[in-house]
């Protein structure tokens, strides 16, 4: 039986492939957002007593950048 469709080309691989950049799909600054919600979660949610946990979270994602 014939195939319904026909391919407008021959099936047949190509001599290069397509040059794209992977994404990483880890996750990053992970550890630091963890310190900063358990920082948060024992003071009540205020900022204050977490500014070092806060800003080490904030350095993280700007180095991820």
């Amino acid at each position: 039986r014939p195939p319904a469709l026909r391919p407008p080309r021959a099936l047949a691989l190509a001599d290069k492939v397509a040059n794209r950049r992977e994404q990483p799909t880890e996750a990053t600054c992970i550890t630091e957002m963890s310190v900063m919600m358990a920082c948060w979660k024992q003071n009540d949610f205020n900022d204050a007593p977490c500014a070092e946990e806060i800003r080490m979270f904030y350095d993280c994602v700007a180095k991820a950048e």
